[in-house]
């Protein structure tokens, strides 16, 4: 009796550490296929540094470089030591620098080291391209049309599973919060409600209202008789439908005809990525545009705060970098001098550029409403739009 009584909590532990198991599995196997992404978009940066570290860094400056550097210097030096005028001589030097200065000359191989390299790699597939540092050899051109073919599109997949993934939080962030308001405000209104007409609630099933009119009684017993009448009916319909389904047939109802959900089998417990469908959710995201805009501001102020940390750069110019890079511009006016610190922030860059196309979608659909209307106030209706369907 005892043995019996002692084995039913071993049972429930039994049970319970099945169930925390197999839920942990469930989600690992519905994060993996996300998360593989990202693993295989960090491990093409590192391989690719390695490849241009190994090329551009290996490369030695040939002797007419050198040479002819040297000569641009020693006359830039002559200019400086000549014994005329300041302004003169700093028209000239700046007429040198503009016409003679080339910028394959700053290209030293001390700047691709491995995290010069793996900066590089980030710059060519999320097509920001600062332009601070790039391939001179013939070799390392030809790989880095290769790696940026293979690179881009394996890029803007990332951003584009990542911005689902945002926008599906997002999406249900505000449905809930918007609920969650709509039922505040009926809440208060309804006891507003209740209180300039007397009614007291004191659950969903008790409800005392003063006076009581006996009018009111006998329409609600009437509801309530004229549901009853309308499930009797529906029995009815579902009975009919039954035997309809049982004539003609001399065996058992099949479960294919009753209900053919019963023959597909247990659905699958192991989520698996279907790469078509990339992209459907930020197409679907209904979030209004403030929101979002206000998301991104948020976003990039922490981004342009944390940079600053590590930059010598000043608020602005942390805003402005943070702005430039998640848009993928990249003019090249400022570069990070630490690029360790910024791989750091790799992850983070994906995000932000999830975010900011998210950002653009929306303003996109927004401007093009706005154009719509604009075409139809100015042509008084004369101008239509059609949608087109997809057959």
């Amino acid at each position: 009796m005892s043995a019996t009584v002692n084995s039913k909590p071993l049972q429930r532990s039994r049970c319970y550490k099945f169930t925390t198991l197999r839920y942990y599995g469930e989600f690992f196997w519905r994060l993996f296929p996300h998360a593989f992404l990202i693993l295989s978009l960090i491990v093409y940066a590192l391989l690719g540094a390695v490849i241009f570290w190994k090329i551009e860094g290996g490369r030695k400056t040939s002797e007419d470089d050198q040479s002819e550097y040297r000569s641009f210097v020693s006359r830039l030096m002559a200019q400086a030591n000549d014994s005329v005028p300041l302004d003169t001589m700093f028209q000239k030097v700046d007429k040198m620098l503009r016409k003679e200065l080339k910028a394959i000359w700053l290209q030293h191989p001390d700047n691709w080291s491995y995290y010069g390299s793996l900066f590089f790699c980030c710059t060519v597939f999320t097509t920001v391209g600062y332009g601070e540092i790039y391939p001179v050899t013939v070799p390392g051109k030809l790989i880095c049309i290769l790696y940026a073919m293979v690179g881009i599109p394996l890029m803007l997949l990332v951003i584009t599973d990542v911005g689902d993934i945002l926008a599906r939080l997002f999406s249900r962030g505000y449905q809930h919060l918007h609920k969650l308001v709509k039922h505040v405000r009926r809440r208060v209104l309804r006891r507003k409600r209740a209180a300039a007409e007397g009614t007291y609630t004191f659950s969903h099933e008790i409800v005392l209202r003063e006076p009581l009119d006996i009018k009111q009684v006998i329409r609600t017993q009437a509801s309530v008789k004229r549901k009853s009448v309308q499930l009797f009916n529906n029995a009815q319909i579902f009975e009919r439908i039954i035997a309809h389904e049982k004539l003609g047939r001399s065996g058992p109802l099949q479960r294919s005809r009753s209900c053919p959900e019963l023959n597909r089998g247990p659905p699958s417990h192991w989520p698996v990525l279907v790469l078509e469908g990339i992209g459907e959710d930020m197409e679907r995201l209904n979030v209004p545009l403030m929101l979002i805009l206000l998301v991104v501001s948020a976003y990039i102020l922490f981004a342009g705060l944390l940079l600053k940390r590590w930059e010598d750069f000043s608020v602005f110019d942390s805003l402005y970098f943070c702005f430039i890079t998640l848009t993928t511009i990249g003019f090249g006016d400022i570069v990070p001098s630490h690029p360790k610190y910024f791989m750091v922030t790799f992850i983070f860059i994906i995000s932000g550029m999830a975010i900011m196309s998210m950002a653009f979608k929306l303003g996109q659909s927004t401007i093009v409403s706005c154009y719509r209307r604009c075409m139809l106030c100015i042509s008084r209706g004369r101008v239509k739009y059609e949608v087109v369907q997809d057959d």
